[in-house]
């Protein structure tokens, strides 16, 4: 509400009609950010918005024009809201720690429509970056997970081939499907989501086309939690030994 009271400050001289109040115009905008991304991936499209161009469309359905310098500081002060909301587990940070203290190379393959280089901010803010040697978000390359291209451009960063690579995600089709595709071994965490379960639920259900099994998206392994990762990997190194 502290962003979106920012916001409201910024663009009510922009029209001649009374604004919402702060709640009402974060609702209203998110709302509308939501039912487009929804709607792209519903059409499983895989090219990611500029969240610029996306701002601007959410704005223009409520009756607010957005030049291009306004909409980039909009931007910035609505992505200060996803900052301020973001944490991160202790236990995620030690899983981290025994896998570099064991010489992983990590990376992180991203679908997010936020600016990259806000994102990388956040990334160090939260500790995160001193555990990454590749990034790619899907807003920096322009696609979207499952499209092979944006885990060939974390590989090639990480200067790898996918079959030294495991690719660790929590959903079947974006990630698992996705690296595999290329060649990659894959781990399914459970921790977060599980999407086994996930199309009986309503707000699920939606993103899965009619009679698909899912089922049939396996896993190489699969993990209730993080901390569970360093021993599968233990195991596939000792396999490879």
């Amino acid at each position: 509400m502290a962003a979106y009271g920012d916001i409201r400050a910024r663009i009510e001289h922009l029209v001649e009609h009374e604004l919402p109040e702060a709640e009402e115009l974060a609702r209203q905008v998110t709302g509308a950010v939501d039912v487009l991304i929804t709607q792209s991936y519903l059409e499983r499209r895989l090219q990611e918005f500029d969240i610029v161009e996306l701002l601007a469309e959410a704005f223009a359905g409520i009756g607010i024009t957005l030049g291009p310098e306004v909409a980039e500081e909009i931007v910035a002060i609505d992505h200060r809201a996803f900052t301020e909301s973001v944490t991160v587990p202790d236990s995620t940070i030690r899983v981290l720690e025994t896998l570099q203290g064991r010489g992983w190379r990590m990376g992180l393959v991203s679908n997010m429509h936020l600016r990259a280089d806000l994102m990388h901010a956040d990334l160090a803010a939260l500790g995160l970056d001193r555990f990454l040697s590749a990034t790619v978000f899907s807003s920096e390359l322009g696609w979207r997970k499952p499209d092979a291209r944006i885990f060939t451009a974390a590989l090639q960063r990480l200067g790898v081939g996918p079959e030294e690579a495991v690719f660790v995600g929590d959903r079947l089709r974006d990630d698992i499907a996705g690296a595999r595709a290329v060649g990659m071994r894959t781990v399914l965490t459970r921790e977060f989501r599980d999407e086994i379960e996930g199309p009986e639920r309503a707000d699920a259900r939606r993103f899965w086309r009619s009679g698909e099994d899912i089922a049939a998206l396996r896993a190489d392994r699969s993990i209730r939690a993080l901390a569970e990762l360093p021993a599968v990997l233990e195991d596939w190194g000792r396999d490879h030994a």
